[in-house]
């Protein structure tokens, strides 16, 4: 309905105020923006609102884009006037708002301008899923049989201490290890989910080095916070990470300067509620852990959403953004098996 009646004032049309005919400036008695049409003598000069001249900032082919704009104004409390060319509309503004309403239509205009298509190396996100689950369950089955006669949770656990001591690494190799079928199943699933919302967004590579980056992070950030006996192992830190990452990101890029409120926290917001929905149950959870995944993801999120179009994204980068992540889980495990031996 508000839509609705700002359109009907937008098209309420009225007469020039220099020669009485119906034309392309002016305004009611009230002073707001009306629609008219230009003159039969050709163009006229350009109309006023009492004293002040307007100035045409856009001009649409389409009536119904100009009303759009029209009405982007109008959420701003910026009065505009539509002046209607055959089919089309020019947007007419008077000239001492004008360059606070160029600001809010170019902001308007950036926002909901098409999205390129999608780089193929973002559609193809499978295989660096398939390759993560294949991970988690070869290192589930070499520590379930103690393969090389290695005890791989002893030397790949999260332990509080040890990390303080200096042994980064297992905040890294703790994100391959899993206390039973439960933990792993659950743990298989939310990356399933999570590292495909990831990849969509990034791209395959950028995606799952940002994940593991945020599981490692994490991980680091709860150890420091914990008792030095705290331990811990499983993927979920980085997979909250992976949703903080999604929920940031889209955060970021839904801001719209000229639209305040709610709705820019929204996906965030959900982010969060999920965090507490999905990382706050079972008596053995990591709390901790948990947010602080989803933090660091968040924060890796809110940054790539506002600056990561500067990096490349094409199928060699996302290549090497894999390339990368599996270097570094690599490093990790070599520096936790040599100081295990």
């Amino acid at each position: 309905m508000m839509i609705a009646a700002t359109l009907r004032r937008l098209e309420l049309g009225n007469r020039h105020p220099n020669d009485g005919s119906e034309g392309n400036g002016g305004a009611n008695d009230s002073g707001r923006p009306r629609v008219g049409r230009p003159g039969r003598g050709g163009p006229a000069a350009p109309p006023r609102v009492g004293m002040d001249e307007l100035i045409e900032l856009r001009r649409s082919p389409r009536r119904r884009d100009a009303e759009q704009l029209a009405l982007v104004l109008a959420a701003v409390g910026i009065d505009s006037r539509l002046v209607v060319h055959g089919n089309g509309a020019g947007l007419w503004v008077a000239t001492s708002v004008a360059m606070l309403a160029e600001q809010q239509l170019a902001a308007y205009e950036d926002e909901n301008r098409p999205a390129p298509p999608a780089p193929p190396a973002r559609r193809r996100g499978a295989a660096a899923t398939a390759l993560f689950a294949i991970l988690l369950l070869f290192f589930f089955g070499a520590q379930r049989r103690a393969s090389f006669g290695i005890d791989w949770a002893a030397a790949g656990a999260v332990q509080a201490g040890l990390v303080q001591t200096g042994e980064w690494w297992r905040t890294i190799t703790a994100l391959t290890l899993h206390v039973d079928h439960a933990h792993l199943v659950g743990n298989l699933a939310a990356g399933l989910v999570f590292g495909a919302l990831a990849a969509e967004l990034l791209g395959a590579g950028l995606a799952w080095l940002a994940i593991l980056l945020a599981g490692g992070l994490g991980n680091l950030l709860n150890a420091e916070l914990q008792a030095p006996s705290h331990a811990a192992i499983g993927a979920s830190t980085a997979l909250f990470g992976a949703l903080g990452i999604v929920s940031g990101c889209l955060r970021q890029r839904r801001i719209v300067p000229w639209r305040g409120g709610i709705r820019r926290w929204a996906p965030l917001s959900a982010g969060i509620l999920l965090l507490v929905y999905l990382g706050f149950g079972g008596e053995r959870t990591d709390v901790g852990a948990h947010v602080a995944g989803f933090a660091v993801g968040g924060a890796i999120g809110l940054a790539l959403g506002r600056s990561g179009h500067q990096l490349p994204h094409g199928p060699v980068a996302q290549w090497g953004y894999g390339a990368a992540a599996l270097g570094l889980l690599a490093l990790a495990w070599l520096l936790a098996l040599l100081h295990a031996g």
